[in-house]
């Protein structure tokens, strides 16, 4: 249901041909019937019927919308909904101005409105952002709708190609939201008296600003005036875009002259571009030229700009009697005051400013209370770590005063104090020294230092800052905590030897993974390896392993490894080729151990495995590996916490990505001093799966996970901060390892992968199946609502990309399969090209039954073996299927697998080709199945094929999907749920067959393939 905000009747109106999407009605809260006109998608100004909610109502039911809700609501919804969050930000933060403007269509009437200020660059980036996003349903305004603020002509008629551009009606909404909240807080006030008949003109705009009436009548030449004054005044708050604006740049005292305020001018669209009043006035003609650029009026632009700004600053006011004025010389104390007072009024009402970064908050002349946190006091009942940094060790820390990097003495300070002045003389150059924080450093100074957690301090290193108080100080780190810190940040610096213990060769990247693991385990931390898929994870792992049993043979404690059921036979595999010494034990299957007794000493006792040439025989050792899966760790959750492993690991960690869940919860309740994540994946959707993986590995880190949204989820992901990311690359960056194969270093390591899609055609039975099917669906979606409606689509879904496979799947029957179905026969045809060259080949579909039917056809089609992997196949045949496939050379050169079973954890270099027989239209899921073939240890180039019918949903949704990369990563993240929330027109036009899908159908039999 698409969401539109009115502007002439300051209204949100939503509407629907047919059924209505209950969630997108609910957002808007309490509603009333209504009509309003919109622009069609066709182009034309038509009459809907649907539902409206007041600007007031309709903000707040929209600002308070969930993340959830807003991921499932149509996109006009989630647009509006986070331009009322927008709104609410910007009003909160008191971003809003006076204006008195043109107001309907008599002459000489005017009102008083409340706008929004957007003076700050990043609300002005916000704004425009938020408006390049916005689909076109939800400005489908005519263009003739009058303006709520009342800022632009007469209303006109609607004419059928012109609507609202996005930015012009957020802005309106935004002018119109800021109005009716200001207004709205006016009014909680005491009554106040009637309005004079004959009050002075401030009495009445302030009463036109804060009360119901909004006309302001602007009596005689004088007061008219006032009005182009005031407008003229706050419109550099506004955002405008002219082409100059006036810039302040307070300059520093060199030799005998004091502090300096120069005047320039600044290209507002190059904040870059700055030129000194003095080149300004040297201007020819009225046209000043800068850098290959032109101005016009610059002259005007700089002397009107001088007296507004002299109103917010006085001493500017001494430079405009001369008359070509080019700065004003302060004194200290004037110079504080532009620094603390008049820089940020300015910069909110449009002007630029220029001041010297060393004396802002954040600056090396600033005296700032500083925390220097390093000595360790162990805390009772914790038993520290080899690395004589535990997470849970408290640590002494102690307050000092600091200028830049450099710490005063009592003595010092005391000289600072005496001077009474915010900008003092220091050592040569000039300081600030804010008497309020002169006080509170001298109090804490006075109190002493104190205790703080290794977790506290170690986030506040790392971010160079942590919160006290609500008061944010510098942290420095000392003693042992500055070393474990020099250490934490060069840990990947290094390549580890191939340790005793481990068979195989590391390149020199995953040397370098194995070196930090070791880092991070002497620590006593724990760690994220996030390499991407195929570089190998399972390696640098076992390498890691292998070479800390050997280096500790006395510790008998057993490491821990969860993996996805698919892979536990993978990792047995690997395990026996790169450390034959590492004893691994089976926690699946019925002999599982039932208690934490039995399974730790099952773990502590296990066989080694004998050398190779040895006398056959096996001794007892401890230390082993123990193999569980991820379905298990829920079902012996109690088992599995009982017992004290020496490391836990999580494979394909994007499990836990939900810490909610059963599982994530069972992972953080496991007992270990050492904990390792590895995943492709640390975020597929949201920085919550990011702090729920590094919360199993360092538990407490990134802090709770409300505090860790409010820091840095909502920062980032609803508003782009940017500070707040590279606060959490700081904090988060150290644990987390990550080398890509773009990366120099890796990509000489991998050859290349080519990917290309493979159109092919319907025969005239998937034809007349495909149609049959929409039409009856879409009957049924179009009288359906709620859950009953996104069930529907989903089944209609599946039901035409059954059909593009195969009748037969669509159907149920066993066959007959061949001249059936255009895909089938393109994947025979691809297959018989790529055996007869000798290479191959890696089959994926997401439904069993149809890599049934693909056996079934492809064995006698091809004359060879074509395996099958799939959910139920048992686990020893699956990994003698992988042998087969991977390491006989007259084993089978087909594999067919499953997307879900198949898709993650294997190692299939042997295929050189990958078919993606359908689609499941989330890139992360099939790059993962992918990467079976493209991953560290392939030889040749990849070629990668995905099937698609042309002119059906599956190219329809393709090409979205390619036209919108960056929203795919976000949205269809979770699959094809996103579908499901399409009107009943984009449905049709989704699903609905196109020409090339019936050009050609039926003729596949006897028609050539293009050369």
């Amino acid at each position: 249901m698409p969401l539109v905000f009115l502007p002439g009747d300051l209204r949100f109106f939503l509407w629907d041909d047919t059924a209505v999407d209950q969630l997108a009605a609910r957002s808007l809260g309490a509603t009333t019937p209504a009509e309003a006109i919109v622009v069609s998608e066709a182009g034309r100004a038509v009459r809907k019927a649907g539902e409206a909610a007041g600007l007031l109502g309709g903000l707040a039911a929209l600002a308070s919308m969930a993340q959830d809700d807003l991921e499932r609501a149509p996109p006009s919804v989630a647009a509006w909904s986070l331009a009322s969050k927008l709104a609410l930000d910007l009003v909160v933060r008191e971003r809003v101005v006076p204006r008195v403007v043109p107001a309907g269509a008599t002459p000489g009437r005017t009102e008083a409105r409340w706008a929004v200020s957007l003076a700050a660059p990043e609300d002005a980036a916000r704004v425009a952002a938020l408006a390049r996003a916005m689909p076109p349903a939800a400005h489908a305004v005519p263009a003739g709708a009058q303006q709520a603020s009342g800022d632009g002509g007469h209303p006109r008629g609607p004419r059928a190609a012109e609507v609202w551009s996005a930015e012009a009606l957020l802005r309106a909404f935004l002018d119109a939201a800021a109005d009716a909240l200001a207004r709205g807080s006016a009014a909680d006030r005491p009554a106040r008296a009637p309005r004079p008949a004959h009050a002075p003109w401030e009495r009445r705009l302030v009463l036109a600003l804060t009360g119901p009436r909004r006309a302001f009548a602007a009596e005689g030449l004088a007061e008219r005036a006032l009005v182009a004054d005031l407008d003229a005044w706050v419109r550099p708050a506004l955002g405008a875009c002219d082409a100059l604006r006036a810039c302040f740049r307070l300059e520093l005292p060199q030799g005998d002259r004091g502090f300096v305020l120069r005047f320039l001018l600044q290209a507002t669209d190059d904040p870059s571009l700055l030129v000194p009043a003095a080149d300004v006035w040297k201007t020819q003609g009225r046209t000043l030229k800068a850098l290959g650029r032109a101005f016009s009026g610059a002259e005007e632009v700089l002397l009107g700009a001088l007296g507004a700004a002299a109103r917010r600053f006085a001493p500017i006011a001494r430079a405009l009697g001369e008359a070509r004025p080019e700065h004003v010389d302060l004194d200290p104390a004037e110079a504080w005051d532009f620094l603390a007072q008049a820089a940020p009024a300015l910069g909110e009402a449009g002007f630029g400013v220029v001041v010297p970064g060393e004396l802002l908050a954040s600056g090396q002349r600033r005296l700032r209370l500083r925390m220097r946190v390093g000595a360790a006091r162990p805390t009772a009942g914790v038993v520290a770590g080899s690395a004589g940094l535990g997470l849970d060790e408290a640590l002494d820390f102690a307050w000092e005063a600091a200028l830049g990097d450099e710490a005063l003495s009592a003595r010092e300070l005391a000289a600072l104090a005496r001077q009474k002045s915010p900008l003092v003389r220091h050592r040569g150059a000039w300081v600030v020294v804010v008497p309020e924080e002169l006080a509170e450093i001298a109090r804490r100074l006075e109190a002493g230092g104190g205790r703080i957690s290794a977790r506290e301090a170690l986030e506040g290193a790392l971010a160079g800052e942590t919160r006290v108080d609500g008061l944010v100080v510098p942290v420095v780190a000392e003693g042992a905590l500055a070393r474990a810190m020099e250490r934490l940040r060069s840990g990947a610096e290094r390549a580890a030897a191939p340790p005793a213990g481990f068979v195989g060769t590391l390149r020199p990247y995953q040397a370098r993974g194995v070196a930090w693991l070791q880092t991070m385990a002497s620590l006593g931390l724990g760690a994220c390896l996030a390499d991407d898929m195929g570089l190998g994870k399972t390696v640098q792992l076992l390498a890691f392993l292998a070479g800390r049993r050997a280096a500790a043979p006395e510790d008998a404690r057993p490491t821990l490894l969860v993996a996805p059921t698919s892979v536990v036979g993978n990792w047995e595999r690997e395990a026996a080729r790169f450390a034959p010494a590492l004893p691994v034990v089976r926690h699946y299957g019925e002999g599982r151990a039932r208690s934490a007794e039995e399974l730790a000493s099952r773990a502590s006792g296990a066989s080694e495995r004998p050398a190779e040439g040895g006398d056959g025989g096996a001794r007892r050792t401890g230390g082993g590996l123990v193999l569980t899966t991820y379905g298990l760790l829920r079902r012996d959750a109690a088992a599995l916490a009982g017992v004290d492993w020496a490391a836990v690991v999580l494979d394909e960690a994007q499990n836990i990505k939900n810490a909610s869940s059963r599982t994530a919860r069972a992972a953080r309740a496991l007992r270990a001093p050492h904990r390792v994540a590895l995943t492709g994946t640390p975020v597929e959707n949201r920085l919550a799966e990011l702090w729920s993986i590094l919360e199993f590995a360092n538990p407490g880190l990134l802090g709770p996970l409300e505090a860790f949204r409010r820091a840095y989820a909502v920062p980032i992901e609803r508003y782009g901060d940017r500070k707040a990311a590279e606060r959490l690359r700081r904090v988060a960056g150290p644990f987390l390892l990550r080398r890509v194969k773009s990366d120099p270093a890796v990509l000489q390591d991998l050859p290349p992968k080519d990917e290309a899609r493979v159109f092919c055609t319907l025969t005239r039975e998937q034809v007349t199946l495909y149609q049959a099917a929409l039409d009856e669906a879409m009957r049924r979606i179009e009288e359906a609502e709620g859950i009953e409606r996104r069930g529907l689509v989903l089944s209609l879904l599946t039901v035409l990309k059954q059909i593009c496979n195969h009748p037969a799947q669509c159907l149920g029957e066993a066959g007959p399969l061949a001249g059936r179905s255009g895909k089938l026969a393109r994947l025979t045809e691809m297959l018989e090209e790529a055996l007869a060259a000798g290479d191959r080949a890696l089959v994926f579909t997401q439904f069993r039954e149809m890599g049934d039917r693909l056996v079934r056809h492809l064995a006698p089609s091809l004359d060879a073996e074509v395996l099958f992997l799939h959910g139920g196949t048992p686990r020893l045949a699956r990994d003698e299927m992988v042998r087969r496939f991977q390491d006989d050379p007259r084993g089978p050169h087909v594999f067919v697998l499953s997307l879900k079973a198949g898709g993650a954890g294997l190692n299939l270099t042997a295929a050189s080709h990958v078919f993606h027989f359908d689609r499941w239209w989330n890139p992360a899921v099939e790059d993962q199945a992918t990467d079976r073939a493209h991953r560290i240890g392939q030889r040749r180039a990849v070629q990668v094929h995905k099937l698609v019918c042309a002119g059906t949903v599956e190219e329809k949704v393709d090409r979205m999907l390619e036209q919108k990369r960056d929203l795919a990563a976000q949205v269809v993240g979770q699959g094809e749920a996103w579908i499901t929330e399409l009107d009943d027109a984009a449905l049709r036009e989704l699903f609905a067959l196109s020409r090339d899908a019936v050009t050609g159908a039926g003729e596949l039999d006897d028609r050539e393939e293009p050369e």
